[in-house]
């Protein structure tokens, strides 16, 4: 009985004791419940204009489950799992805090972390309710250039902050493509606001000032106002730092004003579904992307195979290859799954867990190596690419051997 209200107490601290031996003969803390599996939360729109972004990233956590369920779990004996829980958030940040506020007081079940949300907008609020709480918030997608600063120890995200981003973006467009007129137009939202600020940043240190930049508010449809005005600049290029939805929308309004230019979206969009729904409209679009798979790695070649299995019609329509935001659900969930089995053995608590998660390095993820480097920041490269058509097919293409003779960091004054 003195057991059992021990045990009781422990739950009621918010740290399941289970009988994990280290080696010694002794019990050893950890975040599991009662049957040895660990809890995760998980935040993603899956109403709203970035509802598609969700739906990938939950492809690629689930098929990086699908994998450790066929190992065996965590344990390699049907024992350890990983139960996730899905919240829809709905890409506002009022509803993120309401969510995470009910993740870190949850006691049954005992979250380990949170993973989320898509939006910036949405994330960077409740880094403070995450770091607060001391819990770790995976915001993958999160690319606000103070995010991982506001979290203080407790925020991680995949993908690089916009200071970096941007910048590169502008130094692409006016030192490589020789743009000097060029007009912006931008999401009215926390992403959106950041990358404007250090795009246009960048472009006066290179000697540019942008023509127009307008912005847009999410959900909007009718473009041909913001479109007309900027027509009116003549501008060469249009810079836009949207969503692939907005971007589809955008460029077909343009057609209808008559404003006929050069285009360019950030990585954001730069993505198989922009290529599909712009048809013919989307050849020359420039774009910006991360590392281009290699499909002979053999990480690669096993989580493909795992994808094209689960999602076959997926695969299929974005040209017999994995989404890159799938890619990035599937890197997140591999490296929970290495820092969890790695903290195992001493006690995976939320704080083990951070401090082994913060090591990472040279980590072997399906669009290269990851690595979390000063203040949790990751690293990537990152190519100009554009639409192109190729054997009579419009397709992406990425201008890899650019960076052998253009040091976009350099130019872009992040060296």
């Amino acid at each position: 009985m003195k057991k059992l209200l021990s045990l009781l107490l422990v739950v009621l601290m918010l740290i399941t004791t289970v009988g994990c031996n280290n080696g010694g003969g002794q019990k050893v803390e950890s975040a599991a419940d009662e049957n040895g599996d660990f809890h995760i939360a998980v935040s993603l729109p899956y109403t709203g204009t970035n509802a598609s972004y969700a739906e990938y990233i939950e492809m690629g956590i689930k098929v990086a489950l699908t994998k450790l369920e066929r190992e065996g779990w965590l344990n390699g004996d049907g024992t350890g799992k990983l139960i996730i829980d899905y919240n829809d958030d709905k890409n506002d940040a009022t509803e993120g805090a309401t969510i995470a506020e009910k993740i870190v007081s949850s006691t049954d079940p005992y979250y380990l972390l949170e993973i989320g949300s898509f939006a910036s907008g949405v994330s960077y609020p409740c880094a403070s309710i995450y770091r607060d709480a001391e819990i770790v918030q995976y915001a993958l997608t999160c690319s606000k250039s103070d995010y991982l600063e506001t979290s203080g120890d407790w925020g991680f995200s995949l993908s690089m902050t916009q200071d970096v981003a941007a910048a590169r973006v502008a130094a692409y467009d006016i030192k490589h493509l020789g743009f000097s007129k060029i007009a912006l137009i931008y999401s009215n939202d926390s992403w959106g606001l950041e990358t404007c600020k250090f795009y246009t940043e960048t472009a006066e240190k290179l000697g540019v000032t942008l023509l127009a930049s307008e912005k847009y508010d999410d959900g909007q449809q009718d473009f041909t106002s913001i479109l007309t005005k900027i027509k009116d600049t003549n501008p060469e290029l249009v810079m836009c730092f949207c969503a692939e939805n907005d971007i589809v929308l955008i460029r077909q309004q343009a057609e209808t004003v008559g404003l006929k230019c050069e285009w360019q979206v950030s990585s954001k969009s730069r993505t198989s579904n922009v290529l599909q729904n712009l048809g013919d409209l989307g050849e020359g679009l420039y774009g910006v992307y991360a590392k281009t798979k290699d499909l002979t790695d053999p990480v690669y070649i096993e989580y493909e195979k795992l994808y094209k299995e689960l999602y076959p019609a997926k695969f299929a329509e974005d040209n017999n290859t994995t989404q890159k935001y799938a890619d990035q659900g599937y890197n997140c969930m591999l490296t929970v799954i290495w820092a969890i089995r790695e903290t195992m053995k001493t006690g995976t608590t939320r704080q083990t867990f951070r401090d082994k998660l913060a090591t990472l390095n040279e980590f072997p993820g399906v669009q290269g190596a990851l690595t979390f480097a000063k203040g949790r920041k990751i690293l990537q490269i990152q190519y100009l690419s554009r639409i192109e058509r190729v054997d009579g097919e419009l397709k992406w293409v990425n201008y890899e051997d650019l960076l052998n003779t253009f040091d976009v960091d350099a130019v872009a004054g992040l060296k």
